[in-house]
């Protein structure tokens, strides 16, 4: 399938309410719109539920987008938050536990994982959502900031495999004005095998010098 095959399955936003185009007809629009809050209330206070596949998928939309919008950190964005989750005590965990753990996340927070069974009565499918980045989630997600720097650093110098998967971000890494966060033996070792890629020019001195 190609763009046009698979661009009806990408999310619109919480701000239009999904209801431009390809939006998922659950129920009419006014019950539908207060079920959604509820379920969004659920899964932030819970950090993962489960539902249908086509609820989860609708969802996945509005629970973005309440991370996207609180890291604004602007009164107009937080008007728009506290429209969207109406639960204080969701907005307390939003804002002071998820704000600070998205910080290096910029999108990708949500995961949905497909059950491969069906609802006995009415033989939906089922699925989970959750937030990704917390203890006891379903699989670790991939890491990003300094975490990703030390992840690319192990596998660069582990493998043959892993250098010629990660050359080109080592060479990305290494080239930033700031150093990346890796110890100084690792990170000469990082040096050293980049400069025989040829990802990197040999320095005229030592970077710690």
């Amino acid at each position: 399938m190609g763009f046009m095959g698979t661009a009806k399955f990408l999310a619109l936003g919480a701000r239009s309410k999904g209801r431009r185009v390809y939006f998922r007809k659950l129920m009419p629009a006014h019950k539908q719109w207060d079920l959604m809050k509820n379920m969004l209330n659920d899964l932030v206070k819970e950090q993962r539920i489960e539902t249908t596949m086509p609820k989860a998928k609708e969802l996945q939309q509005y629970a973005e987008e309440i991370v996207f919008l609180a890291k604004k950190n602007t009164p107009y964005h937080d008007g728009l938050v506290e429209s969207i989750l109406t639960s204080p005590e969701a907005r307390s965990i939003l804002y002071e536990r998820m704000v600070p753990r998205y910080a290096d996340r910029h999108f990708h927070y949500t995961r949905i994982v497909n059950e491969w069974r069906y609802r006995w009565r009415d033989a939906a499918p089922m699925a989970m959502i959750e937030y990704v980045d917390r203890p006891g989630e379903l699989r670790p997600a991939n890491p990003v900031g300094a975490a990703r720097d030390q992840m690319v650093a192990q596998e660069f110098l582990e493998t043959r495999r892993g250098r010629r998967r990660y050359t080109a971000e080592m060479g990305r890494m290494l080239s930033r004005n700031a150093p990346p966060p890796l110890d100084e033996e690792v990170l000469d070792r990082c040096i050293y095998e980049a400069e025989k890629l040829g990802v990197m020019k040999a320095p005229t001195e030592s970077p710690h010098a």
